[in-house]
């Protein structure tokens, strides 16, 4: 069964095996709707381990992947990995375009209603493309971090 909203979908995949994996075993910050950057991503996961700091950041969508797909590209200004997580019910039109989220080096992964996460691309680790706003938003986690 599909999720209803984007906002259950957000919910599911901030309480998945997925995210609870990928903060274990390091200082991390997990954010909604980060606002003042170039967009404003759904999840962002900022990880402090002791050799670098690793940002993520997530653009959640029931079916749309085009939108998604250029909105997770614009965070790459900011975040070292993007990614686009659909319904996994409306997972495959998106799959059919596979290509493009490697050509743009932008995750795609699926979750559906029970909170399993599927894993359909994962993206390589790159700096992100705006050095200015990479800075605010370091800046922003490091606050964060120190509260």
């Amino acid at each position: 069964m599909a999720f209803i909203s984007e906002k259950e979908m957000v919910e599911a995949i901030k309480e998945s095996k997925y995210i609870k994996e990928l903060t274990a075993n390091s200082s991390s910050i997990i954010k909604e709707e980060v606002k003042g950057f170039f967009g404003i991503p759904d999840i962002v996961v900022v990880k402090n381990d002791t050799e670098k700091q690793i940002s993520y950041a997530y653009e959640a969508k029931l079916k749309n992947w085009k939108r998604a797909i250029v909105q997770a590209f614009r965070y790459k200004a900011f975040t070292n990995i993007s990614y686009v997580i659909l319904d996994h019910d409306h997972v495959s039109p998106a799959l059919l375009q596979r290509e493009r989220f490697v050509k743009s080096n932008i995750g795609l992964m699926s979750i559906d209603d029970s909170g399993e996460v599927y894993y359909h691309y994962r993206p390589y680790y790159e700096p992100p493309y705006s050095p200015q706003t990479a800075l605010k938003f370091n800046e922003m986690a490091s606050n964060e971090f120190a509260s």
